[in-house]
C-alpha cells in the first residue's frame, strides 16, 4: 500500500507553498552570470572558480551564492573567502561522519555571528548526519555531481520538516526530489521546506551547440553560425525559468528585487590602445564626432570611426558586448 495521499486544499496549499522555492541559483563565471542574473537567476560561483572577470572594464557582480571546494575542503579557508565576498547563500561543505558536525556548525555560527541573515547550507552524506545538524541551518540535498548522492543513504522521510537545497541534477531530476520531499504522507509527516536549487549543466550542453528543454536536449542550432555559446546558455536559462515557473518552484522575487544588479561603467575613449578603427583602420580620433567604443564577452575593447564599421564588424564576427547597450559608448551627436 502506498504511504501516499491525494491532498486536500489545506495540505495542496502547505505544499505548494513549500514546493516554491526562494531562490534558483547558477553558478558560473562571467558573461554567463551577467545573462543568469537578467531574468531572475541567483549568481554566484565555486570558492577555487571566481567570476573571472578581471579581463573586463569596470565590471562587479555580486556574489549570490558560494559554494565549497569540495575537492580539497578547508574550512578556514571557506569562512575566509564567505567574508571577502559577503554571498547570500553559502554551502559551508559535505559531512560523512557525526563527529565532523561540530566543526562544521561552529564555521557557521562564526558567519551567522556578523551575518545573521545569510542561508547557511550543510551537506549530510550519510543518514546518522542529517538529525544532528540543527534546525537553523538549511540541508544540502545532493543530486547531481557528487560522490555520494542523498538518496542513495536516505529516505524522503529523512528529510521532512527541514529546510533543504537541492544541489545539482537537470531539472526534471530536481523536480522529482522535490516531490518526493513534499509530498503528503499518510503519517502526515510535514514536508520539507525547499529553499532553493542549483545546477550549472547549460554551459557543457552549449559547447556542443545543444540547448536544454524540458523534453531533453535540443541541437537544432548545432549548425547556425551565429548560435554562439553564449546566446545557447541564454536560451536554456529561460527554458529553465519556464520549468521552473511550470511546476510552482519559481521564486516570487527575484535577487534584483534584493538588491543584487551588476555594477558596470562601460568603456571610453580612453580605454583604447590604438588609433586605427578595428574594422577598416581610419584613425578614429580624426572624425567628426570621435571613436566609437564596444567592450565584447571576449574581454575586447574595440575601437571604431562610425556607427556603420561598429555594426558591421560586430555582425560578421559574431560578436556580444558584455553587458547589452552599457557596454558601448556613442560619441555625442
Amino acid at each position: 500500500m502506498s504511504l501516499y495521499l491525494s491532498s486536500s486544499a489545506s495540505t495542496a496549499s502547505e505544499i505548494a507553498t513549500a514546493r516554491q522555492a526562494e531562490q534558483i541559483a547558477f553558478l558560473h563565471r562571467v558573461p554567463f552570470a551577467v545573462d543568469a542574473l537578467a531574468p531572475g537567476f541567483l549568481p554566484g560561483f565555486r570558492e577555487d572558480c571566481g567570476y573571472q572577470e578581471t579581463q573586463y572594464q569596470n565590471l562587479t557582480l555580486p556574489v549570490g551564492m558560494l559554494d565549497n571546494d569540495f575537492r580539497n575542503p578547508d574550512l578556514d579557508r571557506f569562512v575566509d573567502r564567505f567574508f571577502e565576498y559577503e554571498p547570500q547563500v553559502a554551502v559551508i561543505g559535505d559531512i560523512y561522519e557525526p563527529a565532523d558536525v561540530d566543526d562544521h556548525v561552529a564555521a557557521a555560527r562564526e558567519i551567522q555571528a556578523s551575518y545573521p541573515e545569510a542561508e547557511l547550507i550543510i551537506v549530510p552524506k550519510s543518514q546518522p548526519v542529517i538529525d544532528i545538524i540543527p534546525q537553523n541551518l538549511i540541508l544540502g540535498y545532493s543530486r547531481g555531481y557528487a560522490d555520494r548522492l542523498a538518496h542513495e543513504f536516505s529516505d524522503p522521510a529523512d528529510w521532512r520538516g527541514r529546510r533543504v537545497h537541492i544541489l545539482g541534477g537537470s531539472p526534471p531530476k530536481q523536480l522529482d526530489a522535490i516531490r518526493q520531499l513534499t509530498r503528503p504522507t499518510l503519517t502526515d509527516e510535514p514536508p520539507a521546506d525547499i529553499v532553493g536549487v542549483d545546477w550549472n549543466g547549460l554551459h557543457r550542453g552549449a559547447q556542443f551547440g545543444e540547448f536544454w528543454t524540458a523534453d531533453g536536449w535540443d541541437d537544432s542550432g548545432r549548425d547556425a553560425d551565429h548560435v554562439t555559446v553564449r546566446k545557447t546558455v541564454r536560451h536554456s536559462l529561460a527554458r529553465v525559468r519556464e520549468f521552473w515557473r511550470a511546476n510552482g518552484v519559481w521564486p516570487e522575487t527575484t535577487p534584483q528585487d534584493e538588491g543584487l544588479n551588476v555594477g558596470y561603467e562601460g568603456p571610453s575613449p580612453a580605454d583604447l590602445e590604438h588609433a586605427a578603427c578595428t574594422e577598416c583602420g581610419t584613425n578614429v580620433w580624426r572624425t567628426r564626432h570621435g571613436p566609437y567604443v564596444a567592450e565584447y564577452d571576449t574581454g575586447a575593447i574595440c575601437g571604431y570611426c562610425s556607427y556603420e564599421c561598429y555594426f558591421s564588424h560586430r555582425h560578421r564576427n559574431n560578436l556580444e558586448e558584455i553587458a547589452g547597450e552599457q557596454s558601448v559608448y556613442l560619441p555625442p551627436a
